[in-house]
């Protein structure tokens, strides 16, 4: 062996206790930043995780907004629309012109074609998120029954948009 083999040799056989204990520190710092490090990740993929699933809520949400925009873009026609729907309905009831009864028929078709729907009264249980009671009248009906419509009540789309008048049955 030459002279450098034995060196290197010596070099690799002794390792003093200082150099020993000083590399053991630096592995355990070393996998103590590592165990930072894996907590540190986890905590930016789970935040990373809930923005994009806030971010895909937001993106249902406004969609559904836009989905209503539309749906209810009649709503204030509809409601200008009702008060020439209950003409309509009183010359009904009071004449006897066919050609009244068709233009009534036709204006109620086409409102109900986009999304108008007529409240149930008159035999109904009085409900009033639907239904505003005018007058109590003694009757041989059951209490709370409905027996009198005043003025026809309507829905848009499933939203109450005006509240049927009506007469109940009391003490």
């Amino acid at each position: 062996m030459s002279e450098e083999q034995k060196d290197d040799k010596e070099k690799i056989e002794y390792v003093s206790e200082e150099d020993l204990d000083g590399a053991e520190k630096k592995v355990k710092k070393i996998k103590e930043k590592l165990k930072l490090c894996e907590k540190e990740r986890a905590e930016y993929l789970a935040g990373w995780q809930r923005a994009k699933a806030d971010y895909l809520n937001l993106q249902r949400e406004y969609e559904k907004k836009i989905a209503d925009c539309f749906k209810f873009a009649n709503h204030q026609l509809i409601l200008e629309l009702l008060p020439f729907l209950d003409s309509f309905e009183a010359a009904v009831k009071n004449g006897k012109d066919e050609g009244i009864k068709h233009l009534y028929n036709q204006l109620l078709s086409v409102l109900k074609s986009n999304g108008l729907e007529e409240i149930n009264t008159v035999g109904e249980k009085f409900n009033p998120e639907i239904h505003e009671a005018v007058e109590i009248v003694k009757a041989e009906k059951e209490e709370g029954t409905i027996i009198e419509e005043i003025q026809r009540g309507y829905k848009f789309h499933g939203k109450l948009i005006r509240a049927s008048k009506v007469k109940v049955a009391g003490k």
